[in-house]
């Protein structure tokens, strides 16, 4: 990514080297003039992601647009690029169907503040709502724009927006009482705290907007650019140019319904639109704008925020924790893993796996509930950096004995501690009996004997690779002997990794793609493991086991049965602590997947 690009993607062609007001409100206003206000991404088969590159290469390289999450997010780093200072804000959508905001993190916006006075600057709201420069954060007072007058207005707890707007003229009869033409003189559009918010705050509403078949976003197909004189909008099949005529009081509606094969004219034509597939026009007219159900992302909101006590309780640590040494890093990773298990069961119950971290710690925290790699070593990630530990994360690529090769993705999250100038990785995440109990040194070639067997970690040059020597299978049920869910003896790469440092956002795509993919293993087995003091216990698919690690003797002992549909939940709740809300649909398809 560059400002270059972005830069003549808006047409703005000033200088930059002062990060003045003057230059905000110009790309401010080229930005709402370029890059269109659209969700069409969900309405043509396209997943709307918050990876910043993504966003850059779909808004700046492919001449499209996007909703709040992308515009702002990009505004945001555009500006930090420029050596801004801002901060990026949740904000609560006004919905007039309940007279009320709706829940926090459904719109994304970002402040600035230049020469000690701090302005709100939104380019993705889109319509007449749309304020074409950046608005004073000073409360109460009229600041007038070519839309309407806004106003932000302190509560004391939150900050409202408001506008007030012209009456409406509509040019075509037939459109006079159009549920599109806003006739409220004065309303409230969003509200927000000067809560700085990281990107990760809005994963799970993303997410939410996108799928929930009541929201505004899947009810209907939009796209609006500004235009000098107003702006012009699709809604559904609905055309529309409206004109800002301030003097005469109106706002002047030219609307029109645009018949599917011209659909894609008017997108070229009048937003420099042209999608790869198909779009699906929707305006359906019973839609509530953010009325989300069983919101699991707004546990936090009323459960508090996330902290360190809640979390050793949770796994059972009661010692000090004011020194980050390595023996307390050995202490919390072995009570991490003895005590959150690693488990997919929300693929396979109805649920949406998300890297929001206040959801994450709501979910294996709070509701007792184990996850996979990307939600333990997330939490486990955030639990080092409060407790002062320098650590890192990064991405892996698991071994796949099928292809005799790692993958192609970073479809594993680690993390790196660095104590007294040592690095360690730890890895509270990987389940059954390639999980380590205790941080690895990052060493190359060194045997570090562990529970479950010998790891080692390997220097490749370009890569490191972590590979473990197992002991012998011996399984006590006869039925089990040729199971392919037993692992055999001997040594096996598990995932390689590189050192560089990755970011969340650099495991979102990667985190949608193992839940939705008809062919990876999570989406073919039900998984939930949980280590004991002696080794392992595992419910894949129907099949349950026990796994006793007998080092002395040179085996692993296989205790394995079959768990008849009625007792999963009781199997569930005595072995793993857990309780599921929704009703488990047990699987175990036969892709390669040993314990």
């Amino acid at each position: 990514m560059n400002l270059e690009e972005y830069f003549t993607r808006i047409g703005f062609h000033g200088p930059y080297d002062k990060p003045d007001l003057a230059t905000l409100k110009l790309i401010h206003k080229q930005h709402v003039m370029s890059l269109p206000f659209e969700n069409l991404s969900i309405h043509c088969g396209e997943r709307i992601t918050m990876d910043l590159e993504v966003i850059f290469n779909k808004l700046v390289r492919s001449n499209r647009g996007g909703w709040c999450m992308e515009n702002n997010f990009l505004f945001g780093w555009a500006l930090r690029e420029m050596g801004y200072d801002t901060v990026t804000f949740g904000s609560r959508v006004f919905n007039s169907a309940i007279n009320d905001f709706g829940p926090n993190a459904s719109h994304l916006i970002n402040q600035v503040v230049i020469d000690g006075k701090a302005y709100i600057t939104d380019v993705g709201f889109g319509v007449s709502c749309q304020v074409w420069e950046p608005l004073e954060l000073v409360s109460g007072k009229d600041q007038p724009q070519a839309a309407g007058i806004f106003r932000l207005i302190d509560k004391g707890d939150i900050w409202v927006l408001e506008k007030t707007g012209r009456k409406p003229k509509v040019v075509n009869p037939e459109f006079a009482k159009s549920n599109l033409v806003s006739r409220v003189e004065t309303k409230q559009i969003y509200c927000f705290t000067l809560l700085p918010c990281e990107f990760d705050h809005f994963l799970e509403m993303c997410l939410k907007l996108q799928t929930d078949p009541n929201t505004l976003f899947t009810n209907k197909s939009i796209c609006s650019l500004q235009t000098p004189t107003g702006f012009r909008a699709l809604l559904g099949w609905t055309y529309s140019e409206v004109t800002y005529n301030p003097e005469e009081g109106v706002d002047v509606l030219d609307m029109r319904d645009i018949p599917d094969e011209e659909i894609d004219q008017i997108l070229r034509e009048k937003f420099s639109i042209m999608l790869k597939d198909k779009l699906k026009p929707v305006n359906k007219t019973k839609y509530s704008s953010l009325r989300i159900h069983n919101s699991d992302f707004c546990i936090a909101s009323l459960k508090g925020k996330m902290n360190l006590e809640e979390y050793f309780t949770r796994i059972g640590f009661h010692g000090p924790y004011d020194k980050p040494d390595l023996a307390t890093l050995k202490l919390i990773h072995k009570q991490h893993v003895m005590s959150l298990p690693f488990e997919n069961l929300s693929i396979h119950c109805g649920e949406r796996i998300t890297m929001d971290l206040e959801v994450i710690f709501n979910k294996l925290v709070r509701s007792n509930r184990g996850g996979w790699c990307m939600e333990n070593n997330s939490l486990f990630g955030w639990v080092l950096r409060e407790m002062g530990y320098d650590t890192v994360t990064f991405g892996s690529k698991v071994f796949h004995s099928t292809t005799n090769d790692f993958g192609p993705d970073d479809t594993h999250l680690i993390n790196q501690v660095v104590i007294d100038g040592k690095a360690y990785i730890t890895d509270v995440s990987f389940g059954v009996s390639y999980q380590v109990w205790e941080p690895l040194e990052l060493v190359s070639g060194k045997d570090q004997p562990q529970a479950a067997g010998i790891f080692r970690l390997i220097d490749k040059g370009d890569i490191w690779v972590l590979e473990k020597t197992g002991r012998k299978p011996k399984v006590v049920n006869p039925e089990f002997a040729k199971s392919s869910l037993v692992n055999k003896e001997g040594t096996n790469p598990i995932y390689s990794f590189t050192l560089v440092p990755r970011e969340a956002d650099h495991f979102l795509e990667t985190s949608n793609k193992l839940q939705i993919d008809p062919n990876t293993l999570f989406t073919n087995k039900s998984i939930c493991s949980l280590q004991t003091p002696t080794g392992f216990r595992a419910l894949i698919g129907w099949t349950y086991s026990e796994v006793t690690y007998k080092p002395e003797e040179g085996v692993d002992v296989f205790d394995m049965r079959n768990i008849p549909d009625e007792e999963i939940d009781q199997i569930l709740r005595e072995k793993f602590s857990i309780m599921l809300k929704d009703k488990l649909k047990p699987v175990n398809k036969t892709v390669c997947y040993t314990l």
